[in-house]
């Protein structure tokens, strides 16, 4: 069935205005329900419009039908709108204070409690920034993850009419005067938090008896203080002892505020299964979380705060404490009802007679009225047994049909069931996690309790960044992720970072304040200098320096300025065995030391001209060429611009990054004997070369190089398979292992060997043999070297 929905937009093309209050910020309207006066602390943004006021959506599914609503009531700091012909109605309670104003959904009138026909946009449009932020994700201004704003069009939005909050809100949005900075912007945002937290709509830190302007301002300023250097290291482990050598030799040394340990070094598991999501690794630390808890200590002790890579609160399959000997009764559920025939231990058709107006989860994309399609829903609990459900047939009749069963699904035992048995289905996040209803605030919680297990872990390690992968396995409601991370900040003592993906979680307000929000050391992505040994079964290379740099220099693009050292492959991080086997750990560790001297410091002069060398593609950014940081004859830092030439036919993919995989380098694949045209923008010079022959091919005997049909480069010897071929100049070239370790060196006779500006022939052979064998190759030309201007600033 194709769900219906309507929308109250509010339009205020002036800003916004206030019923009389007690506030200096001010919001009104007149008779007709057009906003009439705005005005944020002593700012006034009203501007008149005649499409102001609040407009009445509904969507058949086919067509929008728009309704200026006119009619209006006030009562005190409310206001309800309703329909010309009376129903629906919609009230509002607006709140306001000195520096901001708060606007609340208070009441519907005339939508059923499961019509999900409804929604109410509200839009402003001021003559100056206004900042705007939803106080809870059942509403939205920014049509984006993060719920902050700043602008002079602002769409607010109510979606989900039919949801409320645990505590039954509606949702609202503050707004405040956007063109504030520094103590002024400080002041406005200290009321907002401190009023807001009174009234019940935002959350502060654990430990606070009061929270007024005062408490907010030194909290923000103590938290500033413990994150002015944020740099990184995801470190990877398979002892205690190992663990401590990386701190010492790598970490400390190199003035590191940060390591970061992924689930598999803490946990031992990536999605909780058979442990707890607080459960330590006794492979890695044998004592426990005593262990753990002493090399946090160790770090403090040098000034290192830990960060856990951590998946959101689930519930696995075999957990020990809600599933094995006893499935909880506080997982959620999407819907109830009994079994309709008795059923033995082994059978795998069962007949299931659900609730009155029980249905099929629709799967379908978050904000709609469907279940989300990465939460799965073919799992019933009857007693303390989960099954999981082949295929279902019949269910629009009385009585459903579950095929195809397995019968004592993972950590619980199949039994025999009595007939009109109580039967729940439930939800299975990507198949691997259950998870818990959203039953804030209700006696016994299960949230709640998840919440504050996570939030005292992380006060007990005085955890400097809480980190929650996989927050959508939550998002039943769209709004539903936001209140449990809210709940486990108001629990946790000490100042913290956060990360889900792509964003802070929105409890950090501290990020809005004057000493943080341009701290670009708080974005998500970061300066990443990466390393990674070759892995097959992808397959991925391992990086060369090319690599390192290139990804580096893109996380610039990506306002990163927290310099971070890791393996970009996702779930892996720094071990001895990497640095031992990789043959340009040295090198990658150079350039770590680079970026964390470089960065803090970098001059947007700088940053515009990497930005002048790469183009964005999506959520990433590609290029032809690789800025190589180094420093030039003066101790300067330079850019050296690398072209990996490509091919005049344009078939060559760029330098580009990939998500969890870092950089993927631009060569051409070709077979031994291949002629290429190639293009060098550069002025005519000598090229570097490198050759990978790969694994499964024959030997290059030999290699010959010839440009332009008479340059040559003639090496002496072999490159057997998986090894690479780099020549950088004079009259050798060094072969490597797969994985970079210089094995030799081979000599060279290089005659008139250079590439001209413009197009080139290349012919990759090689000089003796009869194989054939399949190759990958660069071929590089420099450009002029760059001087960052950020030299100025060391």
């Amino acid at each position: 069935m194709i769900k219906h929905f309507l929308h109250v937009q509010l339009l205020f093309w002036a800003g916004l205005a206030v019923l009389p209050c007690h506030g200096a910020s001010e919001l009104t309207f007149d008779a007709s329900a057009k906003p009439v006066t705005l005005v944020l602390g002593d700012h006034d943004v009203h501007e008149s419009n005649a499409s102001a006021g609040f407009h009445l959506r509904y969507f058949d599914g086919e067509d929008i039908t728009d309704t200026l609503l006119t009619d209006i009531s006030t009562s005190g700091n409310e206001i309800t709108v309703s329909h010309p012909a009376g129903s629906p109605s919609f009230t509002f309670r607006i709140d306001s204070y000195d520096k901001h104003l708060a606007i609340h959904l208070t009441d519907v009138q005339g939508i059923g409690a499961n019509d999900r026909n409804w929604g109410i946009n509200l839009y402003l449009k001021s003559s100056g920034d206004v900042g705007h932020f939803s106080l809870s994700n059942i509403a939205d201004s920014t049509s984006g993850w993060s719920p902050y704003g700043v602008g002079t069009t602002i769409k607010m939005e109510w979606r989900w009419l039919w949801g409320s909050l645990h505590d039954g809100r509606l949702g609202g949005f503050v707004l405040y005067d956007g063109t504030l900075s520094g103590s002024e912007l400080d002041a406005a945002l200290a009321e907002v938090w401190s009023e807001q937290n009174a009234a019940g709509t935002m959350v502060r830190p654990a430990g606070y008896t009061s929270w007024t302007t005062n408490d907010v301002l030194a909290w923000v300023d103590a938290y500033a203080a413990q994150n002015n250097d944020m740099s990184e290291v995801q470190l990877e482990a398979s002892s205690l002892t190992e663990l401590y050598n990386l701190t010492d030799s790598y970490v400390i040394p190199n003035n590191i505020k940060r390591v970061k340990l992924h689930t598999e070094t803490w946990r031992g598991e990536y999605w909780p299964n058979y442990n707890s999501r607080v459960h330590v690794n006794t492979d890695v630390f044998p004592a426990g979380k005593a262990d753990l808890l002493a090399y946090a200590n160790h770090l403090r002790t040098n000034g290192v705060y830990l960060r856990l890579h951590s998946v959101s609160c689930g519930i696995g399959k075999n957990d020990p404490d809600y599933i094995v000997g006893g499935v909880d009764d506080r997982l959620a559920s999407w819907g109830a009802g009994i079994l309709e025939e008795a059923v033995d231990a082994s059978a795998s058709t069962i007949r299931f007679r659900p609730d009155s107006g029980e249905t099929i989860p629709l799967l379908g994309e978050h904000g709609l009225a469907h279940t989300p399609a990465n939460i799965y829903y073919n799992y019933f609990r009857i007693g303390d047994e989960i099954i999981r459900v082949g295929s279902f047939s019949r269910t629009d009749d009385d009585v459903w049909i579950l095929e195809n069963c397995t019968r004592g699904f993972e950590g619980t035992d199949a039994a025999a069931h009595a007939a009109a048995d109580e039967m729940l289905g439930l939800y299975c996040a990507y198949g691997q996690n259950y998870i818990p209803e959203y039953d804030l605030d209700q006696a016994n919680s299960l949230m709640d309790e998840l919440a504050l297990e996570y939030a005292t872990f992380a006060n007990d390690l005085q955890l400097g960044h809480l980190h929650f992968d996989g927050p959508e396995i939550h998002a039943i409601d769209f709004w539903t992720n936001r209140e449990l991370f809210n709940r486990i900040y108001s629990y946790v003592d000490h100042p913290t970072t956060s990360s889900r993906v792509g964003q802070s979680i929105s409890a950090h307000f501290e990020q809005k304040f004057s000493s943080v929000k341009d701290d670009l050391s708080y974005s998500y992505f970061p300066i990443e200098v990466g390393i990674r040994l070759e892995y097959l079964s992808r397959p991925a290379l391992a990086t060369s320096m090319l690599d390192t740099h290139f990804h580096a220099a893109e996380g610039v693009l990506l306002n990163g300025r927290r310099v971070t050292l890791g393996c970009p492959q996702s779930g892996y991080g720094v071990s001895e065995e990497l640095l031992a086997s990789h043959g340009l750990s040295d090198d990658v560790l150079q350039l770590l030391q680079y970026w964390l001297e470089i960065a803090p410091v970098l001059e947007d002069a700088d940053v515009a001209y990497i930005d002048s060398m790469m183009t964005k593609v999506g959520g990433h950014y590609q290029s032809e060429d690789v800025l190589v940081l180094g420093k030039d004859s003066n101790g300067d830092y330079i850019f050296t611009p690398h072209r990996i030439m490509g091919r005049t036919s344009g078939e060559d993919e760029f330098y580009q990054i990939e998500q969890e995989w870092g950089a993927v380098p631009r060569f051409q694949e070709i077979t031994s004997g291949t002629t290429m045209e190639l293009y060098n923008p550069y002025s005519t010079q000598e090229p570097q070369v490198v050759i990978r022959v790969v694994e499964t091919s024959t030997t290059l005997e030999d290699p010959l190089i010839t440009v332009n049909g008479t340059g040559t480069l003639s090496v002496s010897g072999d490159v057997e398979p998986g090894e690479y071929l780099k020549f950088a100049g004079g009259s050798s070239v060094n072969v490597y292992d797969n994985n970079w370790n210089l094995d030799r060196t081979l000599p060279v006779s290089a005659t008139s060997f250079s590439v001209n500006n413009g197009a080139n022939t290349v012919t990759t052979a090689a000089g003796s043999g009869s194989g054939t064998p399949d190759l990958n190759v660069q071929y590089i030309t420099l450009g002029t070297e760059y001087v960052l201007e950020s030299n100025n600033n060391l």
